[in-house]
């Protein structure tokens, strides 16, 4: 194979675009090294301001107070119900719209691409949604959330696009041999499809975990706020007697900012987990979904 012989301008335009991935790395990384230092450190050091990229007088006490406390625990188990059932309603939904968009042709089918358009472009806005979740009697639960987040017409146009770069000839001798349309859309379109739906799992969970309007409105009842309400009352809003935040033998407000710390640093953990697992799906299924339109 020909390989093109590098020239200075090549080395110096790749060292630029190296440093400048570096200077966005760093950018990105040192806020959250930064929080993490100082949840790990004592209270004298970050009063003093001594804390940057490593703890100073390292102590494990803030985390043994967030992990101690049940109602922490309990909105942290609250987000990952919400967010684990939104995903899976979300993905299969999503699915199931995408594929007729993509692989079948049926009387109506520009009417139905244009319902799943129209959102898009329009949308209802909070006080009819908040009105529409009323009469279904879903406020104050879980419902209200996984409903509101189930289906979004910029993953369902990504999913089609990519649905479309698959083979028409297998969905056809398919059905030459017999099969059903459920039957084609599980067994063969589906298991081929893994990387665009991890990549809208991905946007999905993120977006389900990270969200904040959505309990606000619609939950009442402090024993199901999920960990973002209850991130937003103690960084924010210094509520820490609110959820029982003490440390044995000595003021709270001493490790308050340790705490704080603790508690964003503990809410990154599980998309922390997650995308390592699915990261070659997300950039595959992006990519790939982009071919077709």
């Amino acid at each position: 194979m020909f390989h093109s012989k590098m020239t200075k301008m090549d080395y110096v335009v790749e060292a630029f675009l190296w440093l400048f991935g570096a200077c966005i790395c760093i950018v990105i990384l040192y806020p959250i090294l930064h929080m993490f230092a100082i949840s790990l450190s004592a209270h004298g050091p970050v009063v003093r301001r001594e804390v940057n990229l490593f703890p100073r007088q390292f102590t494990l006490e803030a985390y043994a107070v967030v992990f101690s406390n049940a109602k922490i625990l309990r909105s942290f188990l609250n987000s990952v119900y919400v967010t684990g059932m939104t995903c899976v309603l979300s993905v299969t939904a999503v699915f199931f719209a995408a594929y007729p968009l993509a692989c079948c042709k049926f009387p109506g089918k520009k009417i139905y691409n244009m319902f799943v358009l129209i959102p898009m472009w329009f949308g209802g806005g909070i006080v009819p949604s908040y009105l529409c979740i009323q009469k279904l009697g879903l406020v104050n639960t879980y419902w209200a959330l996984i409903l509101g987040g189930l289906i979004s017409s910029y993953n369902v146009l990504i999913t089609t696009s990519f649905l479309r770069g698959i083979p028409v000839e297998l969905t056809e001798s398919a059905r030459i041999d017999g099969a059903g349309e459920f039957r084609i859309m599980l067994q063969i379109i589906g298991p081929m499809s893994k990387a665009v739906l991890a990549t809208v799992a991905i946007w999905v969970i993120a977006a389900t975990w990270n969200a904040y309007l959505g309990p606000m409105i619609y939950l009442t009842d402090s024993t199901k706020y999920t960990l973002q309400q209850v991130l937003r009352a103690i960084v924010l809003e210094a509520e820490m007697s609110a959820y029982d935040i003490t440390v044995t033998g000595r003021d709270s407000s001493n490790m308050a900012d340790q705490i704080r710390y603790a508690v964003l640093i503990v809410s990154m953990i599980p998309m922390t987990i997650v995308y390592p697992f699915a990261q070659k799906y997300f950039v595959k299924g992006v990519t790939l979904g982009a071919v077709k339109g």
